[in-house]
């Protein structure tokens, strides 16, 4: 069946304005929609809306004139682990084939062809706690092909998929959903952009403003496209250029003889490594091979053999760096304190400033990044875009040597894609070193100072770098 949505009103309950006002849309069945807009716009919204989980999820107050919805859906959600409800692999995997009424005989055969389908090799009875973000989120893809639904809603499905990865999931989806309706929202589109039948084009104020072809969309668009920071297959040709990063000699971080295992299976080994002051280095690696753990060891907040130093001072737990070295995770709201916006930002600045003077700064800050409108809500009531770029201005107000980031452009728009990396070049030629695990391809050739990959296990070194 279509979907139809009439005249839809929806307001978040802390919200001074309207998420949508008078929305209205049509996809018909088995249509392949792709679904951009800026960060905020309320894309993952209207996902939910036309997959039910609002209101009957989400209590959300909203009205409608004509609302029909899918009857048969499932969804692939941002945050991947907001969507599992069992312990390990295999209970994830069963509880959905028992809500199909599949035999328990016949279920490990499925398991294990779902989980080839997505290119997913790891013990069925492993935590799921245990996986990498990029390994999880190929599990929801598994779980969600397994419910064998008529519709599904993707929602940056492929977000923290390393290239290869990302685009054998969607060639697997595509074989799939010749029955089915699609509809998808998702920054990287270079793999999708022409093999959707509309693009449906949102604004900052959560109206529709366009919906075309693809290829109507980016030749008569283009601009438009632009200025809402909209990603399109010829986004990276406006991007911002920096000059050559200066290398310094002050070594900060040091790693010796480092091993990270998962349970207790090593990962990855590290000899050595020197990380110097103003330096700009790149993470690199194939979905699961221990990027995150790598950073996560660094700060002390798992368990790993060798040793990691700052400015020769041997490390020994979190409290050890005083704040000089500073994580920024996947998930940002593990970070936030506060329970609004620009108190996340200004905190910091109250240390050292007036109680006023410090709620401007943090004001200037969120200006730079589009927060502003966003001052009086509670972390948690915002996008994951807006997280996102909300966890890395918390960040720049703790006044690091060091910063840590995991892929901290996802879940961005273009527009503020390039601002975050203006940033992060300013950073670093003010000294500040930052580590960045990332699996965009453009950022990795085009940035970095330094380029490190997990190879077979090991460290080593790329090149092209920009210095």
């Amino acid at each position: 069946m279509s979907i139809i949505i009439e005249n839809l009103r929806l307001k978040y309950p802390d919200a001074k304005e309207k998420i949508f006002d008078d929305l209205s849309i049509k996809i018909e069945q088995n249509e392949k929609i792709l679904l951009v807009g800026p960060s905020g716009s309320g894309k993952s919204t209207l996902l939910n809306v036309m997959g039910k989980l609002i209101p009957k999820v989400i209590d959300i107050p909203m009205k409608h004139e004509v609302l029909e919805t899918a009857e048969n859906g499932a969804f692939v959600f941002q945050d991947p682990d907001s969507q599992f409800t069992m312990p390990t692999i295999a209970e994830e995997l069963a509880f959905i084939l028992e809500n199909r009424n599949v035999p328990r005989d016949d279920m490990d055969e499925q398991f294990e062809a779902v989980l080839q389908t997505v290119g997913l090799n790891v013990d069925l009875n492993m935590r799921i706690h245990q996986l990498s973000g990029g390994m999880k989120q190929k599990l929801a893809i598994a779980s969600t092909l397994l419910q064998q639904a008529d519709t599904l809603f993707l929602d940056e499905p492929t977000s923290m998929l390393d290239a290869q990865s990302a685009r054998h999931l969607w060639d697997t989806i595509v074989n799939v959903w010749q029955d089915k309706t699609v509809i998808i929202v998702e920054h990287r589109v270079e793999f999708i952009w022409d093999i959707v039948d509309r693009i449906v084009m949102m604004n900052h104020n959560g109206e529709i403003i366009y919906i075309g072809t693809p290829e109507e969309t980016l030749n008569k668009h283009i601009n438009l496209l632009d200025e809402f920071g909209i990603w399109h297959p010829r986004s990276w040709e406006k991007a911002p250029v920096f000059n050559k990063i200066k290398e310094q000699d002050e070594t900060v971080l040091t790693l010796e003889d480092m091993a990270v295992t998962r349970g207790k299976k090593q990962i990855v080994h590290i000899d050595k490594l020197n990380i110097n002051k103003g330096e700009w280095i790149t993470l690199e690696g194939e979905n699961g091979s221990g990027k995150t753990s790598i950073l996560l060891s660094l700060m002390k907040l798992i368990k790993h053999e060798g040793a990691v130093y700052y400015k020769d001072k041997f490390i020994k737990k979190t409290k050890d760096y005083k704040g000089k070295v500073f994580p920024v995770f996947q998930n940002p709201e593990l970070q936030f304190m506060t329970n609004n916006v620009l108190n996340e930002v200004s905190i910091n600045f109250e240390r050292t400033h007036e109680e006023l003077e410090a709620k401007q700064i943090g004001l200037e800050l969120l200006e730079r990044f589009g927060l502003e409108h966003l001052k009086d809500l509670h972390p948690l009531e915002i996008s994951v875009g807006q997280k996102r770029r909300l966890s890395v201005t918390t960040a720049i107000t703790q006044t690091p040597e060091v910063i840590l980031f995991d892929e901290p452009t996802f879940g961005l728009d273009r527009n503020n894609t390039f601002k975050l990396l203006e940033l992060f070049d300013e950073l670093v030629r003010s000294g500040i070193t930052i580590i960045m695990i990332t699996h965009d391809e453009e950022i990795k050739k085009r940035y970095p100072s330094r380029r490190l990959l997990i190879d077979n296990k090991s460290l080593i070194e790329v090149g092209d770098v920009h210095v």
